[in-house]
């Protein structure tokens, strides 16, 4: 265990996966089946609307990154962006769907997000970075994909769980050029946090550690 969790904290683990399950694991089911039935990008409208699905009911702000884009849409801008590149994002996606652990695919993972929110802050005239909107897209494709969101993120960022000065020499894998650092940060805390549900035989999903970390947000 990296982190000593009381009675308490499993109660709070166990009501937060009632709450999921009775009111938000349909919608996430859903979005799962969309991308399962549509994983790839050959189509420009099926890619349109996976990304205008998913950005929205998990409100990622795509709309908002978007402003200074006036010739079109946000949603038409990244469409056109992964249809384009689609030969490599297909296959990578493709690989990763194969995976059915988190940690053995740490490095493709990161190098994939990475990439991919490189190209959109690259190829949009957005200034803000597209770290949790790339990750939550990728975790509907491939759900070994960790989430990130300023709430999850902060969750996990509190000073006496999981610490990054405290845990940072027990990372997976080193930090690497090409990765978002951010979201290499939460991800490595997100492993240990994990590990820890795994072992505590939680029969945790990634989404369903995800959905404690918003859970807990504010606690």
């Amino acid at each position: 265990m990296y982190v000593r969790w009381n009675k308490s904290d499993l109660k709070d683990y166990a009501n937060a996966q009632k709450e999921w399950l009775k009111v938000y694991s349909k919608t996430d089911d859903i979005l799962y089946e969309m991308c399962d039935k549509w994983p790839g990008h050959g189509d420009l409208g099926t890619t349109q609307a996976k990304i205008r699905i998913i950005g929205r009911v998990y409100g990622t702000g795509l709309e908002r990154k978007g402003k200074k884009d006036k010739s079109k849409g946000i949603y038409e801008t990244v469409a056109k962006l992964f249809y384009e590149n689609r030969t490599w994002l297909d296959r990578e996606l493709h690989t990763l769907r194969k995976v059915k652990q988190t940690k053995p695919a740490s490095e493709q993972i990161l190098a994939l997000h990475g990439r991919l929110v490189r190209l959109l802050r690259e190829k949009t005239r957005s200034k803000v970075n597209f770290r949790s909107f790339v990750s939550k897209y990728l975790h509907f494709h491939a759900p070994i994909v960790p989430i990130f969101d300023s709430q999850s993120s902060t969750t996990i960022n509190r000073r006496d769980w999981y610490p990054w000065r405290k845990f940072a020499s027990r990372a997976a894998i080193p930090m690497k050029k090409g990765y978002d650092p951010v979201y290499f940060k939460f991800f490595m805390k997100f492993l240990l946090y994990y590990s820890d549900l795994q072992e505590l035989k939680q029969n945790a999903s990634i989404k369903k550690a995800d959905y404690y970390l918003i859970w807990s947000y504010g606690l």
